[in-house]
């Protein structure tokens, strides 16, 4: 359960303000950076980018980014934290059931705090509306 979220990073800026008139929704994409422990709390730490483009092309000319960086705690038990940390260490991957809550809880957080700084910018609001469902592979 996440019981603190905390953005510690907040970059927002136009690399092309003439073309902000042809901007499409952003390219979102969010980063585990790194997961470690101390006692009862799991500490993930995580980026979240927005980066704007002229075009859905390959080669589009890039607009302007958001970037949010900061960290989220999780209370969990000692065996829950070994299990994630061990996975983590083998494969740089979360367990599907915690990678959900921790991508939900960043598109939620960091959409809202997006938003702001994507308005003071002319930039389309990085929203994220549906709930990230994650499957492993089979």
């Amino acid at each position: 359960m996440i019981t603190a979220f905390n953005i510690s990073n907040v970059e927002g800026k136009i690399t092309d303000s003439a073309a902000l008139a042809q901007q499409k929704f952003p390219k979102l994409n969010i980063n585990v950076e790194d997961v470690s422990s101390k006692g009862d709390t799991l500490n993930i730490t995580y980026s979240f980018v927005a980066d704007y483009f002229a075009s859905e092309a390959a080669n589009a000319k890039s607009i302007g980014q958001i970037k949010l960086s900061g960290n989220i705690e999780m209370n969990e038990s000692k065996d829950a934290i070994s299990s994630v940390l061990k996975k983590w260490s083998e494969s740089h991957t979360l367990p599907v059931d915690l990678a959900e809550e921790v991508i939900n809880g960043l598109n939620f957080r960091c959409s809202a705090t997006g938003t702001l700084v994507a308005y003071s910018l002319g930039l389309i609001p990085p929203l994220v509306i549906t709930r990230t469902k994650i499957e492993e592979k089979k």
